[in-house]
């Protein structure tokens, strides 16, 4: 019987730390208040992470006024941030982020004091949403 537990340990503690964290950013980005924040730069590809944007935050044009006291945190989002989409898009998106008629923006799950989560891609207030992404 010890024996037997000893082969399921090393199987199951790994599984069971997944879920503890997975379960960890579901509650943080549940407890968190979407925001939207504009965003501005772009890099459309590096070889070794695939597809993504490369965005740092345009705190001049972001409404501060959806955070407390009606102040942008700009220390809880300072890093350099990256939204992953899929191949056949990221020249669609680059055309459409580089385009200065259209303002692209993320929203964030934010809980004031703690890092916020990108939830989604918003171009012209229209979420990205894959393939079938119309702006």
């Amino acid at each position: 019987m010890l024996n037997n537990l000893r082969n399921y340990v090393p199987v199951f503690v790994p599984a069971v730390l997944f879920v503890v964290l997975c379960s960890y950013f579901f509650v943080q980005i549940a407890l968190g208040t979407e925001v939207k924040v504009r965003i501005q730069g772009f890099d459309p590809r590096d070889l070794l992470a695939g597809h993504y944007i490369r965005y740092s935050i345009d705190w001049e044009n972001t409404d501060c006024a959806q955070f407390l006291n009606k102040v942008c945190p700009q220390k809880d989002f300072e890093q350099s941030y990256k939204f992953y989409v899929p191949q056949e898009m990221a020249l669609i998106l680059e055309r459409e982020i580089q385009n200065t008629q259209n303002q692209a923006e993320i929203v964030f799950s934010y809980q004031n004091g703690k890092k916020p989560f990108a939830l989604q891609l918003l171009i012209n207030g229209k979420s990205f949403e894959g393939k079938n992404a119309r702006f």
